[in-house]
C-alpha cells in the first residue's frame, strides 16, 4: 500500500493548528480556572468539552507533523483523523450534559445519544474508512469513509439542535437581562458549531466533485467558527464584568 505525498500548499494549516493549540489552550486553563473557583458542575462540563477539543486538535496537528516531516501522510495521519472524530463525538455528549445542567431539560435523550454516539466512534475505527489512503489503492473495495463522516456530522447536527431548542426555550421563560443574554450566547454558539461542520462539508464537496485536494480555505473557516464558540460558551457561563455591566445599563 503506497503512502499520499504531503502537499506543502497544507503547510499554512499546520501552522494555524498550533495557532489554535495555544488559542484553546488558553481557553481551557481558563474556564477550569472558573471551575476550580466555583465548585459547580457547569464549568467542569463545559472544560472537558474545552480539553476534547484541544486533544482533537493536537492530534490532528501531530499527525500533520508526521507528513511535513516525513513527505507523506503515513500512520501517524491516518490514525489522527478518526481519532480527532472520536473527540469531536464525546465532546459533543458532555456539551449535551452541560446544557442539560444549564436548562434543566434533556434528561432522558442524554443515554441514547451517548449509545449511539459510541457506536459511531466504533464504526469510524473500521478498516474500511481507509483513512488518508490514495483512492488508487482502494478502488473497487468497501469503502465506508463517506456514510461514516456523514453520519458524525448528522449526530452533531442533532445535539446542536436539542442545544438551541433547550436553550431558546430557557431564556423565553426569563426575565433576567444577564440570563437571557448567556442562553442566547449559547444559542449562537450552537450555530458556530454547526457552521463549523457546514465548512467541513463544503471541503468535501471540493474533493469528490471538482478533485480538489483538500485543506481548502474552508477548513480555515471552520475553525474561525470553532473560535467563536470557544468564546461565546466562555462568555455565557462566565459573564465577566464588562459584559455585566453593559448588559444591565
Amino acid at each position: 500500500m503506497t503512502y499520499q505525498p504531503f502537499d506543502e500548499r497544507v503547510l499554512p494549516i499546520f501552522a494555524y493548528y498550533i495557532a489554535l493549540i495555544i488559542f484553546s489552550l488558553i481557553m481551557t486553563l481558563s474556564m477550569t480556572k472558573k471551575w476550580r473557583e466555583r465548585k459547580v458542575k457547569a464549568p467542569l462540563y463545559l472544560s472537558i468539552v474545552f480539553i476534547l477539543f484541544t486533544v482533537a486538535l493536537i492530534v490532528l496537528t501531530i499527525g500533520l507533523a508526521e507528513a511535513v516531516i516525513t513527505g507523506y501522510y503515513k500512520e501517524v495521519y491516518r490514525f489522527s483523523l478518526p481519532f480527532g472524530y472520536s473527540m469531536m463525538i464525546i465532546a459533543d455528549v458532555f456539551l449535551f450534559i452541560f446544557a442539560k445542567e444549564m436548562t434543566k431539560k434533556g434528561e432522558k435523550a442524554l443515554i441514547p445519544l451517548a449509545i449511539i454516539g459510541g457506536i459511531i466512534i466504533f464504526t469510524l475505527f473500521l478498516p474500511w474508512n481507509w483513512w488518508g489512503i490514495p483512492s488508487e489503492d482502494i478502488e473497487g473495495q468497501l469503502n465506508i469513509r463517506l456514510y461514516v463522516t456523514m453520519a458524525v456530522i448528522i449526530y452533531s447536527y442533532i445535539i446542536y439542535l436539542f442545544i438551541a431548542n433547550f436553550c431558546l426555550k430557557a431564556r423565553a421563560q426569563s426575565d433576567d437581562k444577564q440570563v437571557r443574554a448567556g442562553f442566547g450566547l449559547l444559542v449562537f454558539s450552537m450555530f458556530c458549531m454547526i457552521g463549523f461542520f457546514l465548512m467541513f462539508i463544503f471541503d468535501t464537496l471540493l474533493i469528490v466533485f471538482v478533485d480538489h485536494p483538500g485543506y481548502s480555505e474552508f477548513v480555515y473557516i471552520a475553525w474561525i467558527f470553532a473560535i467563536l464558540f470557544f468564546i461565546s460558551t466562555y462568555l455565557a457561563l462566565v459573564m465577566p464584568d464588562w459584559l455585566t455591566k453593559r448588559l444591565t445599563k
